[in-house]
């Protein structure tokens, strides 16, 4: 199929396409760590008990981090090993907004000055337009903050430590 052979660096650079790719994995990867912490610290045994999956379905991601923070904060008092969640919920918001930057902003790549490039609007209160350049070390920052918060949440939950990727076998 014609429509379907696209052409290399469209629409904006191959290694930036694989950047996106591998922010859009290690979130739902975390979104679904997210999801079976809550259902753990929430009691049900299964891994994704089907009762978990039907409260979270329309919960939106932020909702979901306040539930999680509360679990946390009410199940501490019970399991000591819970107790230092509060960083664990710094980093999943941290990772959330650098996930939303590039996932809900276009970039395009500017043939004038050979950099991508990112267009960012604001309404809140007043109107806020910015063009900022965009380089694949941030990129690889969102995806390795993704990565380290589904390991940390994963770690604190199971009581198994599980270190990022760049640190195993190092």
């Amino acid at each position: 199929m014609d429509r379907l052979d696209f052409q290399d660096n469209w629409p904006m650079p191959n290694d930036f396409m694989l950047e996106l790719g591998r922010i859009t994995a290690t979130w739902g990867s975390l979104e679904n760590t997210v999801n079976i912490a809550i259902g753990k610290l929430a009691g049900y045994s299964e891994i994704y008990d089907y009762r978990a999956a039907i409260m979270l379905a329309h919960a939106n991601f932020k909702q979901r981090i306040e539930i999680l923070e509360t679990l946390f904060e009410q199940s501490s008092r019970e399991y000591k090993q819970l107790k230092n969640y509060e960083p664990i919920i710094k980093l999943i918001k941290s990772a959330q907004k650098g996930r939303n930057k590039f996932i809900h902003n276009g970039m395009s790549f500017n043939p004038d000055n050979g950099c991508m490039e990112m267009a960012c609007f604001s309404a809140r209160g007043a109107m806020k337009a910015t063009v900022n350049p965009v380089t694949i070390n941030e990129l690889k920052e969102v995806t390795a903050k993704n990565h380290e918060a589904m390991c940390k949440l994963h770690s604190i939950i199971t009581g198994n430590e599980i270190a990022p990727l760049w640190k195993r076998n190092a």
